[in-house]
C-alpha cells in the first residue's frame, strides 16, 4: 500500500519504504524496556528484541534496502545505558550493519547515551534527516524547531498511535496505526506506529490535548487525518478521515 507519493508500507509491518531512495524507516523500538520494568519490580516477557529483529529480517527479505533509518527512540532508558539494553542494541546493530550501506538514528527523547555505542559501531546519529522531499524527525520537538524547510512530506514517530474500534456491543480491539494527514501549511505528514511490542500508545481522537507530539497537537489538520491500521493478523486497513469516524471511536 502506498500511503503518500513514494511512501509504501512493507507487507503488514509497522515500517515504510521509500522505493526511489531504497530507504527503510521505522520508529520507537524502545530496546531495553523490559530491563527497566524489571528494575521497577514489573516482570514482563522479554521479546522486544526478538520482535525488532524479526521485523527487520522480514523487511530486508521483501525490499531492496540501501539505508535503514530509525526515527527515534531506538533505546528506552532515559538515565543511562543499561547492561541488557546495551547488549540488545548491539545485537540489532550487529545484524543490520553488514546488510545495508548505512544505518542512521534520528535522535528521539529516549536516545540519551546512545552515542556511547558509536565507539564500536559505525552508525550515524542526527537530529533530523532530509532525504529528497522527505524530512524525518522523531516528533517530540515543535515544528518551529526544525532546521530544514526544503521538504514536502514530514515523517515522524513518537506518538505510538493506536485506534480503538467499537461496535454496538463493545470494543472490537485496539490496533497500532499509521496516521496520514496534512499540516496547517498544506504539506503532508505521516506518523509512524511504534515497532516496540509494549508501545501501542496514544489513542487517536479529535481532541488535541490527547496527543504526545507537539506537531500533532499544534500543527496537524486533525479532521483530515486518515488512520491506517497495521496488524500482522488483521493486515492493513485504511479508515476514513477522523471527521467521519467519530461514531466508531
Amino acid at each position: 500500500m502506498e500511503l503518500l507519493p513514494g511512501v509504501e508500507v512493507v507487507a503488514e509491518l509497522p515500517v515504510i519504504y521509500l522505493r526511489e531512495l531504497r530507504v527503510l524507516i521505522l520508529a520507537d523500538t524502545h530496546i531495553g524496556f523490559e530491563e527497566e520494568m524489571a528494575e521497577k519490580g514489573v516482570f514482563i516477557p522479554a521479546f522486544q528484541l526478538r520482535r525488532v529483529l524479526g521485523i527487520l529480517e522480514e523487511s530486508l527479505n521483501l525490499v531492496d534496502v540501501d539505508k535503514v533509518v530509525i526515527a527515534g527512540d531506538f533505546k528506552h532508558r532515559f538515565s543511562g545505558l543499561g547492561r541488557a539494553e546495551r547488549r540488545e542494541l548491539s545485537e540489532v546493530l550487529t545484524y543490520l550493519l553488514p546488510k545495508v550501506n548505512e544505518v542512521i538514528v534520528v535522535r528521539g527523547n529516549h536516545d540519551n547515551y546512545l552515542p556511547l555505542l558509536k565507539r564500536r559501531f559505525p552508525f550515524e546519529i542526527v537530529n533530523e534527516l532530509l532525504l529528497g522531499k522527505y524530512l524525518i524527525v522523531h516528533g517530540h520537538r515543535p515544528l518551529n524547531e526544525i532546521q530544514s524547510d526544503e521538504w514536502e512530506i514530514l515523517i515522524f514517530g513518537h506518538e505510538h498511535p493506536s485506534i480503538t474500534l467499537k461496535d454496538s456491543i463493545g470494543t472490537i480491539g485496539k490496533f497500532s496505526c499509521f496516521l496520514v494527514g496534512k499540516l496547517e501549511d498544506g504539506r503532508d505528514f505521516l506518523t509512524l506506529p511504534a515497532v516496540g511490542a509494549y508501545q501501542t500508545g496514544s489513542r487517536i481522537t479529535l481532541d488535541r490535548s490527547t496527543y504526545l507530539s507537539p506537531i500533532l497537537k499544534e500543527n496537524a489538520d486533525l479532521e483530515s487525518v486518515r488512520p491506517v491500521i497495521v496488524d500482522e493478523e488483521v493486515g492493513l486497513f485504511e479508515l476514513p478521515p477522523l471527521s467521519e469516524f467519530l461514531d466508531f471511536m
